[in-house]
Parts: C-alpha cells; structure tokens; sequence
C-alpha cells in the first residue's frame, strides 16, 4: 500500500512484482497476505454459574483488503488479537461450566 504525501494513492494495493516509488515522497507499508496465527495467552473467564475456568486458544487470521487494514486500523495485527481473546470471554462467559465441557468441539469451531 503506498502513500503519496500522506494520502492513499490512486489505485489503492500494489501487486507481487516491480513497482517504483519516488523517496522522500512516496511511503509503503507491506503488508504480509498469508494466513497467521496467533495463541492467546489463558484467560481467565466467569461462566454464567459464577466458575472460574482458564481457557487458552490458538487464532488463525489472514488480511483479505490490505487498504482497509493499512488505512483504517492503527495496528490490526493487536487489534485481531484483542477481538479474539474479547469474543472468547465474551462467548464462554454467556455458557455453565456443564455447557463448556460438553460442547469444547462446537465452540472450537
């Protein structure tokens, strides 16, 4: 994604292979389009029978519009993180410890 004088340029993402940028005006960010994964670290969650329980997950993720990554979010690499360990608290907290154990395979996916 390259940025002429602070501003988009036209024609948003560059491609794989040769593009030209002119120094000192012209800014890129790369921006890697493969899949990542991230492991969030053990949360400590409170399910809906008032049960402490540790919980750890592993993330996978992958850019698909490199402008709205670059352009719209500050850091979306932090940013996908923090939605991910969010959206497990906020999902297994809603479950008894009893739901939690006997549905591990449904909420994985």
């Amino acid at each position: 994604v390259i940025f002429r004088l602070g501003r988009l340029l036209t024609g948003g993402a560059r491609g794989p292979g040769v593009f030209f940028i002119i120094p000192c005006v012209d800014v890129y960010e790369k921006i890697d389009m493969r899949s990542q994964t991230f492991e969030i670290p053990p949360q400590e969650i409170l399910t809906k029978d008032s049960v402490t329980v540790f919980v750890n997950a592993i993330m996978y993720y992958k850019v698909a519009n490199a402008i709205h990554a670059v352009a719209n979010v500050d850091d979306y690499s932090g940013s996908a993180r923090l939605l991910a360990a969010t959206t497990l608290r906020n999902v297994l907290g809603t479950l008894t410890l009893g739901d939690i154990l006997c549905q591990r395979e449904s909420i994985a996916n």
